[in-house]
């Protein structure tokens, strides 16, 4: 049973052709203090680790969300540095 559920989310998000998609490189330490910030705006972006060893954030980005996630992000981002390296703002 474990087996098919972890099938059935492999694809997840399913709304990616919706979705602004952006990656961002942020220190491993700082990960999951910033995805435990980033569960504050419920429903703004999903957040995942791409890539821990890289430190790898990918969001996915709600069209309407998007000047919400700028300012978030530019928030955020004066107490945690991180870089963009893929989208746009």
């Amino acid at each position: 049973m474990i087996e098919k559920t972890r099938k059935r989310f492999s694809g997840y998000p399913p709304f990616e052709k919706d979705a602004v998609r952006i990656v961002a490189r942020i220190a491993p330490r700082d990960i999951a203090a910033f995805c435990r910030m980033m569960d504050l705006y419920e429903g703004v972006a999903f957040v995942r680790t791409e890539d821990p060893r890289k430190a790898l954030l990918e969001f996915w980005v709600s069209p309407s969300f998007t000047a919400d996630f700028r300012e978030i992000f530019a928030a955020l981002r004066t107490e945690i540095p991180m870089e963009i390296i893929e989208g746009e703002l």
